[in-house]
């Protein structure tokens, strides 16, 4: 764990939406029962954590463009991305979703801090068959998709993965089972190399934004980006983030840890929010790949956001 200002930060090294609910405001009555919820919540995960039976368990997908691997102890989220070939996401980061609720510590995916990300159920196709989430497992096809139900302390989540021939499709729907205290809730992360040298993304309206990285260990971008994209010299590829709704974040937004160990994308969709029982919210993320030399990457990533716009919208990228 790290702290930057008033930001909580799941620095995962060491050891993340979908469209934002607005923040709900409410009375001193509702805000002193939310306190006692959220500590009956801290002291529930805290006995969670005792009981982690999450598999020590890899298990890869292989399509044309894309093998990624995803991990059984991390709540079966994504492990590490190749792309064509070449390494473009470590297992030095945990992806997927995690919680804190206002005070405490750290839930879900490898995170466990704060209790165990408690998989209630979870499936996995390849091309339509049913396949086995067994160790070192090797996957081969055109499609594969897992679809997993857990808890992460008071959050439901229904999250779905699906493998294509050239894109990675995340998909998590939220529930609270009651009113709660979010500290800091990450949508979506993704550990992107740390010899990235660039990012670009496009703003909600029509704007481009770029940067560099300095591993100064701040964040770069916080904004609501419609897709926003890295780029490696070193294997010559970009790797895309595209959204088919706009995350509409709070605190850090949409923003990259700009880290020595790696430059990871962060998603964060509530910070410091209490959330009514039974709210319902959801995130989708597209990611994708380009290859391209250094002085046209930005160009490549631009055309590869326009298709993948032009391919969700007609139903050929598709959850």
């Amino acid at each position: 764990m790290a702290a930057k200002g008033n930001l909580r930060i799941a620095d995962d090294a060491l050891e993340g939406t979908a469209p934002s609910v607005p923040r709900v405001q409410l009375s001193p009555r509702h805000r002193r029962r939310g306190a006692l919820q959220t500590l009956f919540f801290l002291a529930a995960v805290s006995l969670a954590g005792a009981a982690d039976t999450r598999p020590v368990a890899v298990v890869t997908i292989e399509t044309r463009d894309l093998k990624v691997e995803f991990a059984g102890e991390r709540a079966w989220t994504i492990h590490r991305i190749y792309y064509t070939g070449e390494l473009v996401a470590d297992r030095n980061g945990f992806y997927g979703t995690v919680f804190a609720a206002e005070g405490g510590k750290w839930i879900g995916t490898g995170h466990n801090e704060g209790g165990v990300e408690q998989v209630n159920e979870v499936t996995l196709t390849v091309d339509g068959k049913p396949c086995e989430l067994v160790d070192k497992a090797d996957y081969h096809g055109q499609r594969a998709e897992i679809h997993k139900r857990s808890m992460l302390g008071p959050l439901r989540l229904e999250a779905t993965y699906v493998v294509t021939e050239d894109s990675v499709l995340e998909r998590h729907r939220y529930e609270t089972t009651t009113e709660v205290q979010i500290g800091t809730l990450y949508a979506f992360m993704h550990a992107w190399l740390p010899r990235t040298t660039e990012w670009m993304a496009e703003l909600g309206d029509g704007s481009v934004i770029d940067g560099k990285f300095d591993n100064a260990g701040d964040f770069k971008l916080k904004q609501d980006p419609k897709w926003t994209a890295i780029y490696d010299p070193e294997n010559h590829r970009a790797m895309l983030c595209w959204y088919p709704t706009v995350l509409v974040g709070q605190g850090i937004k949409t923003g990259y840890w700009d880290k020595t160990v790696y430059h990871k994308l962060y998603n964060q969709i509530y910070s410091h929010a209490t959330v009514p029982a039974g709210a319902k919210f959801e995130a989708a993320v597209i990611v994708r790949g380009v290859e391209a030399d250094a002085p046209a990457w930005k160009d490549a990533a631009k055309a590869r956001a326009a298709e993948t716009k032009t391919r969700f919208e007609s139903g050929d990228i598709r959850f």
